[in-house]
C-alpha cells in the first residue's frame, strides 16, 4: 500500500517541470495585464515585479511558486537519471530553480537581483546542454541527447548575437526553449 502511494507521488512529481513553467507564464501574463505600461519591447520581466510595481506581488510569488515546483522536479530527476552527468545536470537544474525562488526573494530594485536573474537562466541553459551531452552517449537517447544539445547551443549563441529589442524579449525566448525541453521531457521519458 505504501509503495503504490509513493509510486504514484512520483509519477506525479513527473510533471511538475512542465508545471512550474505554466506557473510561470500564467504568472507573466497576469502581470503583463495588471500593468499597462509594460511593453515586452522596452522592459525586462522582472520589472513586473520591481519593488515600487503595483502588484508587484503576484509577479513575485508567482515566480516562488513555480521555483518550489521546479525544485522538487530537480529532485525527481536526481532520483531517476542515472550517471554522472545527468546527475551534475540535475544539480544545475536545482541551482537554477533556486536561483528562480531567488529572483523572487530578490525583485528588480535589489542589489542581488541582476545577478541572481542572469544566473538562473545561464544554470537552466548549461543544464539542458550537460543532460543533452550526457544522453549522446546512450544510443536510446541519442536523437533527445542531439535536440537538447542544439537546442541550448543554439539558444545561447542566438542570446548573445540576436539584435533582441529588450531583456524582456531575451527572456521570453529562453523561458520558451525551457518549456520545449520540458515538454520533450514528458514526451519522450528520459528517465525510463
Amino acid at each position: 500500500m505504501r509503495g503504490n502511494y509513493l509510486e504514484a507521488v512520483l509519477r506525479a512529481v513527473r510533471f511538475f517541470g512542465i508545471l512550474a513553467l505554466a506557473i510561470g507564464w500564467i504568472t507573466i501574463f497576469i502581470s503583463i495585464s495588471l500593468n499597462p505600461w509594460f511593453s515586452i519591447t522596452k522592459n525586462a520581466l522582472s520589472d513586473l515585479g520591481a519593488i515600487d510595481v503595483r502588484h508587484n506581488f503576484i509577479f513575485n510569488f508567482g515566480l516562488a511558486t513555480a521555483s518550489i515546483f521546479a525544485i522538487i522536479y530537480s529532485f525527481y530527476l536526481l532520483m531517476y537519471l542515472s550517471g554522472k552527468l545527468t546527475a551534475l545536470a540535475s544539480s544545475l537544474f536545482l541551482l537554477g530553480s533556486i536561483h528562480l525562488l531567488l529572483i523572487a526573494l530578490f525583485p528588480e530594485g535589489t542589489y542581488p537581483h541582476l545577478f541572481v536573474s542572469l544566473e538562473f537562466f545561464v544554470l537552466i541553459g548549461v543544464s539542458i546542454l550537460i543532460l543533452g551531452i550526457a544522453f549522446l552517449v546512450r544510443p536510446e537517447k541519442r536523437t533527445l541527447g542531439m535536440t537538447f544539445t542544439a537546442m541550448s547551443i543554439l539558444g545561447f549563441l542566438t542570446a548573445a548575437l540576436a539584435p533582441w529589442p529588450s531583456i524582456g524579449a531575451l527572456e521570453v525566448f529562453a523561458i520558451s526553449l525551457m518549456t520545449v525541453w520540458a515538454i520533450l521531457m514528458i514526451i519522450y521519458r528520459p528517465e525510463d
